[in-house]
């Protein structure tokens, strides 16, 4: 038991690659992503239906239960569809918070001061004593811009009387929004979307229901002052939250300040400071599931491939190849899914290097030397594992001249030459050389003075010239008058 398990792990570290290890850590963060989406928009009945989905088409996959796999890959692609038809605004969403992060501190963030948070909770506490609807928006790290609308510029510093004299209910933008980054006022009069999730545990009129609609589009924090009953209350992660005293706002005032302001939520850095640990583990431990069961090269995986067989150098070579030689082979590699993968079977060839290969009773061998393999594949089998070649032996043998025919009778032949005098043959093993190689005839009736013809070689069968060596020779032919 201990030697398998310790094989197996050998067996692991060995297949692991830093490109894997960087593979689990990205769908982690999707995974981290996903599940605390997840969390805060669907109902825990919900969220146990997903997984166990998740555990049947993880099990179905790794047993080759293929009826149930597919079924259950249908299911995810509709069910996919329906999320982002239902949830498009929280996808979005998340696709903000994902830009809104910096590797860094942003430099032009606002500054903390406990001032603010002391203005506003004083202020939204006199105007909850004297019965003021007030509606403050604190913004976060992610985008706003398209989700409020309207409003008057303001950019001015932060103070009561300014949050007095435009929540006034004879100022023309007392109904609006005021928006905040740090201790500016920005803008004021502004409207904000309306939420449809304001149910019997929230009670409350419009100004709520604006609270509450910003805070589940992006990551800021409003503060609600009630015209009708005075009461406070806390929009912020798309929960609307009733406080019972002034001083549980200023917690959560100067908790959101500390988040958002002090310490740079937006920055990775930060964030893995404040990570939720569960939710991290779980998002790794499902990437690293996924991985096992979908990428791992858990076994030995054997494919066969018609692989093409190219010859190099033949021509400057000393080898003859047959006619029936194949010019394909079967090849079967073995190796990891993952080396699998990355292969593209068209670029495989087996190549011969003639000039270069040592022979053996006349026979190529096909090995892991002629294949262009990444490491990580292995030659299993190949058919043929050999191929039949003849080798060639050269010599020098002279030319000889064929006539046929006879010249005029007043004629005779002073001299018959070829030039070349002597050519070089190869012969395959077992084939007759000839002492010498006979040119085609030169037809003499046709001649009538000196001159020079061009003819071929007749070489015999298993007879070849060397590569770019000419067939056609010169032949000479002098002639002078018969004397009497």
């Amino acid at each position: 038991m201990i030697e398998t398990l310790s094989s197996s792990l050998q067996d692991f570290v060995r297949n692991i690659r830093i490109i894997d290890l960087l593979d689990i850590g990205l769908i982690s963060v999707v995974f981290y992503l996903l599940l605390n989406w997840l969390i805060q928009s669907l109902s825990r009945r919900t969220l146990i239906g997903f997984a166990t989905l998740f555990v049947i088409y993880v099990f179905a996959r790794v047993t080759g239960m293929y009826l149930t796999e597919l079924l259950i890959q249908t299911l995810f692609i509709i069910i996919l569809i329906g999320l982002v038809v239902v949830f498009q605004s929280d996808i979005r969403r998340v696709v903000d918070r994902i830009g809104a992060w910096t590797f860094f501190d942003n430099e032009d963030t606002p500054t903390y001061s406990n001032t603010v948070t002391d203005i506003i909770t004083e202020a939204a506490s006199k105007m909850s004593d004297n019965r003021t609807g007030a509606l403050i928006v604190i913004r976060g790290q992610e985008d706003w811009e398209r989700h409020i609308d309207g409003g008057i510029e303001l950019n001015g510093q932060l103070t009561i009387p300014l949050l007095y004299s435009i929540f006034n209910p004879k100022a023309p933008g007392h109904d609006g929004a005021v928006l905040l980054e740090g201790d500016k006022l920005v803008r004021f009069g502004v409207h904000l979307p309306l939420s449809k999730n304001l149910g019997k545990n929230h009670p409350g009129g419009t100004r709520h229901a604006a609270a509450l609609g910003l805070c589940e589009q992006c990551d800021s924090l409003v503060v609600v002052v009630s015209e009708e009953r005075g009461t406070i209350s806390v929009a912020q992660h798309g929960q609307l939250t009733a406080l019972e005293s002034s001083s549980e706002l200023k917690n959560k005032l100067d908790k959101f300040w500390d988040e958002h302001y002090q310490l740079q939520d937006s920055t990775l850095i930060d964030w893995w400071k404040k990570r939720n640990l569960r939710t991290v583990l779980a998002s790794v431990a499902l990437a690293v599931i996924l991985w096992l069961g979908f990428a791992y090269p858990s076994g030995t995986v054997y494919r066969t491939y018609s692989v093409p067989i190219e010859y190099l150098n033949l021509q400057s070579s000393n080898v003859t190849m047959q006619d029936s030689l194949p010019m394909q082979a079967r090849v079967t590699l073995s190796g990891s899914e993952q080396a699998f993968r990355s292969l593209n079977p068209s670029e495989l060839v087996v190549s011969f290097n003639l000039e270069e290969e040592t022979l053996i009773s006349d026979k190529l061998s096909i090995t892991e030397s002629n294949l262009n393999l990444s490491n990580d594949l292995r030659l299993y089998d190949v058919n043929p594992k050999t191929l039949k070649v003849k080798t060639l032996r050269q010599v020098r043998r002279p030319v000889k001249v064929s006539t046929s025919g006879s010249l005029p009778d007043d004629l005779e032949i002073s001299g018959l030459s070829s030039d070349p005098k002597t050519v070089a043959v190869s012969a395959i093993e077992g084939a007759t050389l000839p002492d010498s190689i006979t040119t085609e005839a030169v037809d003499l009736t046709a001649i009538d003075q000196t001159t020079s013809v061009t003819k071929d070689l007749i070489l015999p069968d298993g007879v070849t010239l060397p590569a770019g060596t000419p067939r056609q020779i010169t032949i000479s032919i002098k002639v002078q008058n018969k004397t009497q």
